[in-house]
């Protein structure tokens, strides 16, 4: 009994504003539907009363007019109301009619049909505002109830993307830590080999770079979020040869056990560039290129095949991460670049990440002015990251 309690409570709570949502479009309709016949039968009362009341004055009008027998009436609408007039010939019968009796048989008189339509017109014109206004309001109630429901199901999202962002990124600091911590205490034990030490401290050198990525990650998202005016990139003319190479050799440690080549415009001809000069902040380039080398030795280790390849296209400088893993789910494609986002399930056993690297990298591509695109197939596997970099003037003066 606990047991379904407990389970009813948790469907509650994940199905609990779909249901709100449900019933208070149902209510509404109810209600709309209620108010729009009793509003409806209310009118058309207060139109049957008014012709009603015409009938007893018609009437009381008859009976005057035929009694007085000095005065004989004048065909025409009645002087002291015009809602009535007399006709002379013979009496037809009807109920919106009456005859002369019993001085002036041949004349009748009877309500005009301008007053009946002019009555109708007043009528219509009542239904239509009470149900264009009761309309307009039933519309913001809906209006006001769908975007209630779609922030609370945004809301509802981003707490538990926050939630499993905190997950990942407590896993992602605490697993290098425990490593460190590991390596630190076997070092104060004197367990380590000498002929090892060098292997234990490129692996704890490993760990502190994911560290220390992690924590660039981080501190960028938030000045992302919470200070977009101070994250100005500082631009300027780059060596975009000279960094690459600098980059890669100082990440030689990570990439230990990859096959890596790097290939720039005209490297298989004998007038290969020296130098091509972008417009870059370093600090963004090298965040950008940490997040897709990480990915990539994340998803495609071991046995990883990377390959840099620089081209020109137009006025861009195109830097292509290209690398030999499984591929990137056709349906996530769009979606892994967004904050949080990851491809759940796809690969058991590996750590997915913080979900913020792809996000970061692409928001300053494109505060350099540049983009920050994928293009992946799982049947074709491996996946091919394109980060465009403005070519600076300088190129021109070389």
């Amino acid at each position: 009994m606990v047991h379904w309690i407990n389970v009813l409570r948790r469907e509650l709570k994940r199905f609990g504003h779909h249901i709100i949502f449900l019933l208070s479009i149902l209510s509404l309709a109810l209600l709309i539907t209620w108010w729009a016949i009793f509003i409806n039968q209310s009118i058309d009362s207060q139109r049957m009363l008014r012709i009603e009341n015409l009938e007893t004055q018609l009437k009381f009008y008859a009976v005057q007019l035929g009694m007085d027998e000095t005065n004989p009436p004048q065909s025409g609408v009645l002087t002291q109301d015009n809602s009535f007039e007399v006709i002379s010939g013979l009496w037809g019968g009807g109920v919106l009619k009456r005859s002369l009796r019993p001085n002036w048989p041949g004349y009748y008189i009877k309500i005009r049909d301008e007053a009946i339509e002019e009555l109708d017109i007043d009528f219509k014109l009542k239904k239509f505002m009470v149900f264009g206004e009761s309309g307009f309001l039933a519309l913001l109630i809906l209006l006001g109830s769908f975007m209630l429901y779609k922030y609370i199901k945004i809301e509802r999202r981003a707490i538990h993307e926050v939630e499993e962002f905190w997950g990942r990124v407590t896993h992602e600091i605490k697993t290098p830590i425990t490593g460190i911590k590991s390596f630190l205490q076997s070092l104060k034990s004197g367990t380590i080999p000498q002929a090892q030490m060098p292997l234990f401290v490129d692996m704890a050198l490993r760990q502190v770079e994911k560290q220390e990525q992690l924590a660039e990650n981080l501190l960028t998202g938030f000045g992302m979020r919470y200070r977009e005016r101070e994250n100005k990139p500082l631009l300027k003319n780059l060596d975009l040869v000279e960094f690459m190479v600098d980059y890669f050799d100082k990440h030689a440690i990570l990439l230990t056990d990859a096959r890596l080549s790097i290939r720039f415009p005209g490297s298989d001809e004998p007038n290969c560039v020296e130098h091509l000069w972008v417009k870059a902040d370093t600090h963004y380039l090298k965040i950008i290129l940490d997040n897709l080398v990480d990915n990539a030795l994340k998803y495609c280790s071991p046995g990883l095949d990377l390959r840099i390849m620089v081209s020109l296209q137009l006025n861009y400088a195109v830097i292509s991460v290209i690398d030999n893993g499984p591929g990137i789910p056709s349906e996530y494609v769009d979606k892994i670049f967004l904050a949080f986002k990851y491809t759940p399930g796809e690969l058991p056993g590996k750590e997915h990440g913080s979900g913020m690297g792809l996000y970061i990298s692409r928001h300053l591509a494109k505060k350099m002015g540049g983009d920050l695109d994928v293009t992946s197939n799982q049947k074709e596997k491996g996946t091919q990251f394109k980060i465009y970099l403005y070519l600076s003037k300088k190129n021109s003066l070389l």
